[in-house]
Protein backbone atom coordinates (compact mmCIF):
# COMPACT_ATOMS: atom_id res chain seq x y z
CA UNK A 1 0.00 0.00 0.00
CA UNK A 2 1.08 3.47 -0.85
CA UNK A 3 0.55 6.86 -0.10
CA UNK A 4 0.75 9.83 -2.03
CA UNK A 5 3.57 12.84 -1.57
CA UNK A 6 0.71 14.85 0.24
CA UNK A 7 -0.78 12.18 2.47
CA UNK A 8 2.82 11.27 3.34
CA UNK A 9 3.31 15.14 4.50
CA UNK A 10 0.38 15.43 6.73
CA UNK A 11 1.69 11.65 8.39
CA UNK A 12 4.76 13.59 8.65
CA UNK A 13 2.99 16.23 10.34
CA UNK A 14 0.49 14.22 12.53
CA UNK A 15 3.43 11.85 14.07
CA UNK A 16 5.64 15.10 15.10
CA UNK A 17 2.67 17.06 16.63
CA UNK A 18 2.10 14.14 18.92
CA UNK A 19 6.13 13.72 19.62
CA UNK A 20 5.71 17.00 20.67
CA UNK A 21 2.66 17.04 22.91
CA UNK A 22 4.25 14.25 24.69
CA UNK A 23 7.48 16.03 25.58
CA UNK A 24 7.89 15.32 29.51
CA UNK A 25 7.54 19.07 31.36
CA UNK A 26 7.40 17.36 34.99
CA UNK A 27 10.74 19.01 35.59
CA UNK A 28 9.80 22.89 34.75
CA UNK A 29 9.07 25.23 36.87
CA UNK A 30 7.30 28.40 35.92
CA UNK A 31 5.05 31.02 36.22
CA UNK A 32 1.64 29.60 37.63
CA UNK A 33 -0.93 31.34 35.40
CA UNK A 34 0.41 29.44 32.71
CA UNK A 35 -0.45 25.71 33.24
CA UNK A 36 -1.86 23.57 36.13
CA UNK A 37 0.64 23.55 39.20
CA UNK A 38 2.23 19.99 40.08
CA UNK A 39 3.07 19.67 43.47
CA UNK A 40 5.49 21.10 45.68
CA UNK A 41 8.81 19.01 45.51
CA UNK A 42 8.88 19.94 48.98
CA UNK A 43 6.30 19.08 51.16
CA UNK A 44 6.07 20.74 54.45
CA UNK A 45 3.47 23.33 56.06
CA UNK A 46 4.06 26.53 56.24
CA UNK A 47 5.78 27.26 58.68
CA UNK A 48 6.59 31.35 59.01
CA UNK A 49 5.90 32.72 62.26
CA UNK A 50 4.25 35.89 62.31
CA UNK A 51 5.14 36.86 66.39
CA UNK A 52 8.73 36.20 65.60
CA UNK A 53 8.62 38.65 62.60
CA UNK A 54 6.70 41.72 64.99
CA UNK A 55 9.26 40.77 67.82
CA UNK A 56 12.13 41.77 65.20
CA UNK A 57 10.59 44.42 64.12
CA UNK A 58 10.34 45.91 67.96
CA UNK A 59 13.88 45.44 68.33
CA UNK A 60 14.67 46.97 65.76
CA UNK A 61 12.44 50.20 66.68
CA UNK A 62 14.10 50.02 70.38
CA UNK A 63 17.45 50.56 68.82
CA UNK A 64 16.15 54.12 67.82
CA UNK A 65 16.28 55.45 63.91
CA UNK A 66 18.55 53.66 61.86
CA UNK A 67 19.80 56.57 60.09
CA UNK A 68 23.48 56.05 58.72
CA UNK A 69 26.18 57.77 60.49
CA UNK A 70 24.44 57.34 63.68
CA UNK A 71 25.41 54.83 66.94
CA UNK A 72 21.58 53.77 66.95
CA UNK A 73 22.49 52.55 63.17
CA UNK A 74 25.49 50.80 63.77
CA UNK A 75 23.89 48.71 66.93
CA UNK A 76 20.99 47.84 64.30
CA UNK A 77 23.61 46.46 61.85
CA UNK A 78 25.63 44.22 64.45
CA UNK A 79 22.18 42.81 65.91
CA UNK A 80 21.46 41.75 62.37
CA UNK A 81 24.96 40.27 61.50
CA UNK A 82 24.19 38.18 65.02
CA UNK A 83 20.74 37.07 64.49
CA UNK A 84 22.32 35.38 60.77
CA UNK A 85 24.58 33.54 62.49
CA UNK A 86 22.59 30.91 63.47
CA UNK A 87 20.80 30.43 60.22
CA UNK A 88 23.10 30.89 57.72
CA UNK A 89 26.42 29.19 56.78
CA UNK A 90 28.02 32.20 56.01
CA UNK A 91 27.64 36.49 56.95
CA UNK A 92 29.54 39.13 54.93
CA UNK A 93 29.80 42.76 55.43
CA UNK A 94 29.72 44.67 52.41
CA UNK A 95 31.78 47.92 53.87
CA UNK A 96 31.18 51.40 51.54
CA UNK A 97 30.91 55.14 52.55
CA UNK A 98 29.37 58.23 51.11
CA UNK A 99 30.12 61.77 51.54
CA UNK A 100 27.91 63.50 54.26
CA UNK A 101 26.61 67.08 54.04
CA UNK A 102 30.01 68.29 55.82
CA UNK A 103 31.87 66.40 52.96
CA UNK A 104 32.79 63.97 55.77
CA UNK A 105 32.50 60.01 54.85
CA UNK A 106 29.42 58.51 56.29
CA UNK A 107 30.05 54.60 56.81
CA UNK A 108 27.83 52.30 55.51
CA UNK A 109 27.04 48.56 55.99
CA UNK A 110 25.26 45.98 53.51
CA UNK A 111 24.99 42.99 55.21
CA UNK A 112 24.93 39.18 53.41
CA UNK A 113 23.81 35.73 54.87
CA UNK A 114 24.18 32.87 52.77
CA UNK A 115 22.51 29.06 52.93
CA UNK A 116 23.88 26.30 50.89
CA UNK A 117 26.76 27.95 49.34
CA UNK A 118 27.57 24.63 47.40
CA UNK A 119 24.48 25.05 45.23
CA UNK A 120 24.85 26.38 42.15
CA UNK A 121 21.68 28.54 41.67
CA UNK A 122 21.21 31.69 43.32
CA UNK A 123 17.95 32.98 44.70
CA UNK A 124 18.12 36.19 46.53
CA UNK A 125 15.53 37.59 48.89
CA UNK A 126 16.45 41.48 50.13
CA UNK A 127 14.98 44.34 51.88
CA UNK A 128 16.61 47.58 53.31
CA UNK A 129 16.92 47.99 57.11
CA UNK A 130 17.89 52.08 57.02
CA UNK A 131 15.63 54.88 58.26
CA UNK A 132 14.71 58.32 56.62
CA UNK A 133 16.76 61.12 58.21
CA UNK A 134 13.98 63.45 57.69
CA UNK A 135 9.74 63.15 58.13
CA UNK A 136 8.86 65.46 54.65
CA UNK A 137 5.57 64.32 54.64
CA UNK A 138 4.25 64.72 58.52
CA UNK A 139 2.72 67.73 59.74
CA UNK A 140 5.19 68.43 62.45
CA UNK A 141 8.58 68.07 62.78
CA UNK A 142 9.90 67.14 59.29
CA UNK A 143 12.94 67.59 59.41
CA UNK A 144 13.53 64.66 62.25
CA UNK A 145 14.02 61.01 61.08
CA UNK A 146 11.10 58.60 61.14
CA UNK A 147 10.70 55.25 63.49
CA UNK A 148 10.33 53.04 60.07
CA UNK A 149 8.79 50.02 61.41
CA UNK A 150 6.90 49.17 57.91
CA UNK A 151 9.74 51.02 55.64
CA UNK A 152 12.49 49.38 56.39
CA UNK A 153 12.43 47.31 59.40
CA UNK A 154 9.25 44.89 58.34
CA UNK A 155 11.55 43.20 55.75
CA UNK A 156 14.19 42.94 57.59
CA UNK A 157 11.85 40.51 60.15
CA UNK A 158 10.14 39.33 57.61
CA UNK A 159 13.70 37.56 55.84
CA UNK A 160 14.93 36.97 59.04
CA UNK A 161 11.98 34.93 60.06
CA UNK A 162 12.24 33.36 56.57
CA UNK A 163 16.08 32.51 56.93
CA UNK A 164 15.30 30.84 60.27
CA UNK A 165 12.86 28.44 58.57
CA UNK A 166 14.68 27.71 55.34
CA UNK A 167 17.65 26.99 57.23
CA UNK A 168 15.90 24.23 58.94
CA UNK A 169 15.27 22.65 55.91
CA UNK A 170 18.26 23.45 53.83
CA UNK A 171 19.53 20.34 52.44
CA UNK A 172 16.00 20.30 50.71
CA UNK A 173 16.81 22.94 48.31
CA UNK A 174 18.17 22.82 45.34
CA UNK A 175 19.32 26.38 45.17
CA UNK A 176 21.73 28.26 47.70
CA UNK A 177 19.61 31.53 49.25
CA UNK A 178 21.02 34.77 49.83
CA UNK A 179 19.58 36.76 52.65
CA UNK A 180 20.51 40.46 51.44
CA UNK A 181 20.12 43.77 53.74
CA UNK A 182 20.76 46.76 52.11
CA UNK A 183 22.11 50.21 53.88
CA UNK A 184 21.46 53.87 52.44
CA UNK A 185 18.09 53.15 50.61
CA UNK A 186 16.17 55.65 52.12
CA UNK A 187 17.99 58.78 51.84
CA UNK A 188 17.22 59.97 48.29
CA UNK A 189 15.39 63.68 47.80
CA UNK A 190 17.01 65.28 50.37
CA UNK A 191 17.00 62.87 53.29
CA UNK A 192 20.70 62.89 53.24
CA UNK A 193 22.10 65.77 50.77
CA UNK A 194 23.35 64.42 47.98
CA UNK A 195 22.33 60.95 48.10
CA UNK A 196 20.26 58.93 45.78
CA UNK A 197 17.49 56.58 46.63
CA UNK A 198 18.67 52.66 46.93
CA UNK A 199 22.60 53.70 47.03
CA UNK A 200 23.36 50.25 49.43
CA UNK A 201 21.93 48.17 46.32
CA UNK A 202 23.78 50.28 43.65
CA UNK A 203 26.97 49.59 45.20
CA UNK A 204 26.85 45.39 46.15
CA UNK A 205 25.70 45.27 42.75
CA UNK A 206 28.79 46.92 40.91
CA UNK A 207 30.39 45.02 43.53
CA UNK A 208 28.99 41.26 43.15
CA UNK A 209 31.21 39.62 41.17
CA UNK A 210 33.35 39.94 45.27
CA UNK A 211 30.41 37.56 46.34
CA UNK A 212 30.22 34.91 44.00
CA UNK A 213 31.35 32.54 41.60
CA UNK A 214 31.07 33.92 37.74
CA UNK A 215 31.95 30.25 36.17
CA UNK A 216 30.18 28.22 38.31
CA UNK A 217 27.37 30.26 39.73
CA UNK A 218 24.11 31.96 38.61
CA UNK A 219 21.31 33.97 39.24
CA UNK A 220 17.59 33.09 39.49
CA UNK A 221 15.64 35.61 40.49
CA UNK A 222 15.67 38.45 43.16
CA UNK A 223 12.84 39.60 45.69
CA UNK A 224 12.75 42.61 46.84
CA UNK A 225 10.48 42.93 50.66
CA UNK A 226 9.69 46.79 50.73
CA UNK A 227 6.68 48.10 53.07
CA UNK A 228 5.22 44.39 53.85
CA UNK A 229 3.74 44.79 57.43
CA UNK A 230 1.44 47.43 57.65
CA UNK A 231 -2.06 47.18 57.65
CA UNK A 232 -4.59 46.55 55.07
CA UNK A 233 -2.08 45.55 52.96
CA UNK A 234 -2.39 45.36 48.97
CA UNK A 235 -0.06 44.87 46.88
CA UNK A 236 1.25 47.09 43.76
CA UNK A 237 1.78 45.99 40.32
CA UNK A 238 5.61 47.66 40.43
CA UNK A 239 6.76 48.42 36.92
CA UNK A 240 10.07 47.53 36.73
CA UNK A 241 10.02 44.50 37.68
CA UNK A 242 9.93 41.49 36.22
CA UNK A 243 6.28 40.19 34.65
CA UNK A 244 6.47 36.51 34.82
CA UNK A 245 7.75 36.84 37.98
CA UNK A 246 5.59 39.27 39.93
CA UNK A 247 2.61 37.29 38.17
CA UNK A 248 4.15 33.82 39.55
CA UNK A 249 4.22 35.29 43.02
CA UNK A 250 0.73 36.86 43.00
CA UNK A 251 -0.94 33.77 41.77
CA UNK A 252 0.93 31.65 45.04
CA UNK A 253 -0.28 34.32 47.41
CA UNK A 254 -4.02 33.61 45.86
CA UNK A 255 -3.90 30.64 45.97
CA UNK A 256 -2.59 30.38 49.41
CA UNK A 257 -6.26 32.72 49.96
CA UNK A 258 -4.32 36.27 49.80
CA UNK A 259 -6.92 37.57 47.34
CA UNK A 260 -7.16 41.19 48.64
CA UNK A 261 -3.10 41.52 49.18
CA UNK A 262 -2.59 40.57 45.75
CA UNK A 263 -5.09 41.86 43.69
CA UNK A 264 -6.16 40.41 40.21
CA UNK A 265 -5.52 43.90 38.73
CA UNK A 266 -3.78 45.65 41.28
CA UNK A 267 -2.35 49.52 41.07
CA UNK A 268 0.34 50.15 38.75
CA UNK A 269 3.90 52.13 39.58
CA UNK A 270 7.25 52.69 38.98
CA UNK A 271 9.29 52.93 41.82
CA UNK A 272 12.91 53.61 42.10
CA UNK A 273 14.25 51.00 44.08
CA UNK A 274 17.31 48.66 45.38
CA UNK A 275 15.70 46.17 42.43
CA UNK A 276 16.67 48.00 39.35
CA UNK A 277 20.05 47.63 39.90
CA UNK A 278 19.79 44.35 39.52
CA UNK A 279 17.56 43.93 36.68
CA UNK A 280 20.13 43.47 34.13
CA UNK A 281 21.34 40.17 35.94
CA UNK A 282 18.33 38.72 36.96
CA UNK A 283 14.51 38.36 36.85
CA UNK A 284 13.44 41.06 39.70
CA UNK A 285 10.39 41.72 41.78
CA UNK A 286 9.60 44.75 44.01
CA UNK A 287 7.10 43.15 46.68
CA UNK A 288 5.95 46.80 47.75
CA UNK A 289 2.53 48.67 48.34
CA UNK A 290 1.30 51.73 46.66
CA UNK A 291 2.49 54.10 49.15
CA UNK A 292 1.17 56.83 47.41
CA UNK A 293 -2.52 56.62 47.12
CA UNK A 294 -2.78 53.17 48.72
CA UNK A 295 -4.76 52.33 52.15
CA UNK A 296 -1.12 52.81 54.56
CA UNK A 297 -0.85 56.04 54.38
CA UNK A 298 1.81 57.04 56.86
CA UNK A 299 4.68 56.69 54.63
CA UNK A 300 7.68 58.90 55.33
CA UNK A 301 5.65 60.49 58.63
CA UNK A 302 6.08 59.84 62.31
CA UNK A 303 3.02 57.13 62.10
CA UNK A 304 5.22 55.02 60.44
CA UNK A 305 5.82 52.96 64.35
CA UNK A 306 4.40 49.49 66.21
CA UNK A 307 1.14 50.77 66.25
CA UNK A 308 0.47 50.46 62.75
CA UNK A 309 1.92 47.51 62.36
CA UNK A 310 -0.35 44.43 61.29
CA UNK A 311 1.18 40.23 61.99
CA UNK A 312 -1.19 39.25 59.39
CA UNK A 313 0.28 41.36 57.15
CA UNK A 314 3.64 39.89 57.87
CA UNK A 315 2.40 36.48 58.06
CA UNK A 316 0.57 36.85 54.22
CA UNK A 317 3.93 38.34 53.20
CA UNK A 318 5.96 35.15 54.49
CA UNK A 319 3.94 32.46 54.19
CA UNK A 320 3.22 33.76 50.47
CA UNK A 321 7.32 34.15 49.70
CA UNK A 322 7.98 30.49 52.10
CA UNK A 323 5.96 28.41 49.51
CA UNK A 324 6.60 30.18 46.36
CA UNK A 325 10.19 29.16 46.78
CA UNK A 326 9.16 25.55 48.24
CA UNK A 327 7.77 25.54 44.84
CA UNK A 328 10.38 27.40 42.48
CA UNK A 329 13.38 25.87 44.25
CA UNK A 330 14.01 22.99 41.79
CA UNK A 331 16.83 21.38 40.08
CA UNK A 332 16.47 23.80 36.95
CA UNK A 333 16.25 27.55 37.74
CA UNK A 334 12.87 29.59 37.43
CA UNK A 335 14.23 31.69 34.73
CA UNK A 336 15.74 28.98 32.67
CA UNK A 337 12.58 26.42 33.03
CA UNK A 338 10.38 29.45 31.81
CA UNK A 339 12.27 30.16 28.56
CA UNK A 340 12.29 26.20 27.87
CA UNK A 341 8.46 26.04 28.56
CA UNK A 342 7.65 28.72 26.47
CA UNK A 343 9.95 27.28 23.70
CA UNK A 344 8.59 23.52 24.26
CA UNK A 345 4.79 25.57 24.02
CA UNK A 346 5.32 27.16 20.88
CA UNK A 347 6.79 24.49 18.80
CA UNK A 348 4.41 22.22 20.09
CA UNK A 349 1.64 24.69 19.19
CA UNK A 350 3.16 25.70 15.74
CA UNK A 351 3.33 21.87 14.54
CA UNK A 352 -0.30 21.23 15.75
CA UNK A 353 -2.16 23.97 14.12
CA UNK A 354 -0.34 22.83 11.24
CA UNK A 355 -0.92 19.70 11.27
CA UNK A 356 -4.75 20.56 11.49
CA UNK A 357 -4.61 23.18 8.81
CA UNK A 358 -2.80 20.16 6.59
CA UNK A 359 -5.59 18.04 7.08
CA UNK A 360 -8.46 20.56 6.81
CA UNK A 361 -7.03 21.63 3.31
CA UNK A 362 -6.50 18.03 1.94
CA UNK A 363 -9.97 17.17 3.47
CA UNK A 364 -11.36 20.31 1.34
CA UNK A 365 -9.57 19.71 -2.23
CA UNK A 366 -9.51 15.63 -1.70
CA UNK A 367 -5.99 15.45 -2.88
CA UNK A 368 -4.21 11.93 -2.40
CA UNK A 369 -5.60 8.39 -2.79
CA UNK A 370 -4.59 5.24 -0.75
CA UNK A 371 -3.59 3.14 -3.71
Amino acid sequence: MMLSLQKKNLLIIIILTTFLCSIQTDDISIPKDHYVSPEPSVHFPIEFNATKAYEHIRVQLEFGFRVPGTVEHDMCVDWIREELQSVTETVISHNFSLPGPDETLIHCQNVLGKLNIHKSNIIIIAAHWDTRAIAEKDIINTTQPIPGANDGASGVAVILELARVFFKYKDEFDSQIWFLFFDAEDQGSGGIPGWNWAEGANAFSDSIDQFHNNATEQFSFFLLLDMVGGYNLEFMDEGYSNNELQDAVFQEGRELGYTQEFPRYPTRRYVTDDHVYFRNLMPTLDLIIDFISGPWDHHHTHQDNLENIDKNSLYVTGSTIESFIYSYHGKTTWNQNYTKWIIISAVGAIGFAGGIGTYLFLKKRKIGNIT
